[in-house]
């Protein structure tokens, strides 16, 4: 159903570690299993030395630019619909359960956002005020959206959130 595009690049704050990269890869092993993510793609800097993460995951890896990789990974991408998940970040349990129902019963042209769990007052109180850290949208959609950066696809697509949310690991 879809395939799940693994965005693995530093932050300016902090650089991204491999374990970080192969806990979110392992958060995605549930729904694999229940047949919702059919392949998996890492995104990386050219230098981000995330080959052994790739291969011992079983998962194509793309080197490339930032502006460069996304765009590489949606043609390269087997399915039709996408997952986009920033590295650093797992899914809660549930995941599969809920992106199954929304195949099964929902729109499925309409993209579904994946947030952080709360983590201060602020998001507890407003949940949809966490950070998007993932993103379900077809290609075509994502595509049209043009741009490499995770928030403004969020913003672009603006759709519903899933009731399942991520954790940083």
């Amino acid at each position: 159903m879809l395939s799940a595009v693994l965005i693995a690049f530093d932050s300016p704050k902090a650089p991204l570690r491999r374990e970080s990269v192969a806990r979110s890869l392992e958060s995605l092993i549930d729904s694999c299993l229940q047949g919702l993510v059919a392949d998996a793609l890492i995104v990386a800097e050219p230098t981000g030395g995330l080959e052994g993460v790739a291969d011992e995951a079983g998962c194509a890896l793309i080197e490339a630019s930032r502006a460069d990789g996304v765009a590489q990974a949606l043609k390269a991408a087997r399915r039709d619909h996408v997952f986009l998940l920033l590295a650093g970040f797992a899914v809660e349990r549930g995941f599969a359960d809920e992106a199954q129902d929304f195949f099964a019963y929902g729109d499925r042209s309409r993209p579904r956002t994946l947030r952080l769990a709360p983590d201060s007052l602020i998001t507890r109180l407003a949940p949809g005020l966490a950070r998007p850290v993932g993103l379900i949208a077809t290609k075509l959609a994502l595509a049209a959206a043009g741009s490499a950066d995770f928030g403004r696809l969020a913003r672009k697509l603006r759709g519903p959130d899933l009731s399942t949310r991520a954790r940083r690991v």
